[in-house]
């Protein structure tokens, strides 16, 4: 009867261990892919393409985030409620801590990516149908890299906060520019400098 909980047990643990590897190749399959898209995006000359890179390479690396909160989760799960390994209560305490902490930036990450990507869809949406204005603008501020509420560098002007995705274009606070930017999301997609 011993032999064949054992045996049991075993194969459950094989089983455990081939979803832990195959959780962990498809979080590297699709980091590679979203990594790969967004560096050919850098190369890309037509803003269309860009946009539609952009939302795949974006869609992926915030699929293989969730992928790898949801291993973290499964490997919590297993050890706080089957614990299969009989591991001692304080550390099955520190497991359950590590998972409810996991959850709760799982749930902010579902929300960040899923508020990101509808940006991009609109974007690329925006971008097709020929949704955008042009204005002369004077830049009051210029924000590069950090975290700010959108990708590459975010541009504030008298009529509000801009983003400007790929920054081919410099512009320098206190100049005024012409810029032709979507409607839906204030996404610059082109910056002239207007002549004194």
């Amino acid at each position: 009867m011993k032999r064949k909980s054992q045996k049991a047990s075993e194969k459950q643990n094989k089983k455990r261990e081939k979803i832990i590897f195959v959780k962990l190749i498809i979080i590297g399959i699709t980091v590679l892919i979203g990594s790969s898209v967004l560096v050919y995006n850098f190369f890309e000359g037509d803003l269309y393409t860009a946009f539609v890179l952009d939302l795949v390479g974006k869609s992926f690396l915030y699929a293989a985030a969730l992928l790898f909160c949801s291993f973290i989760l499964y490997l919590c799960f297993t050890i706080t409620v089957i614990n299969p390994q009989r591991v001692k209560l304080k550390k099955v305490i520190a497991f359950a801590s590590v998972g409810i902490i996991t959850l709760i930036l799982t749930i902010f990450l579902v929300r960040f990516s899923f508020n990101e990507i509808t940006k991009g869809a609109t974007d690329l949406s925006a971008y097709s149908k020929g949704e955008w204005q042009v204005k002369e603008m004077l830049v009051t501020d210029v924000y590069r890299g950090g975290y700010h509420t959108g990708p590459g560098v975010l541009i504030e002007t008298k009529e509000g906060e801009m983003s400007l995705h790929w920054e081919n274009y410099f512009s320098n606070v206190g100049e005024k520019y012409r810029f032709t930017y979507l409607d839906a999301t204030n996404t610059i997609i082109k910056v002239d400098r207007v002549a004194d």
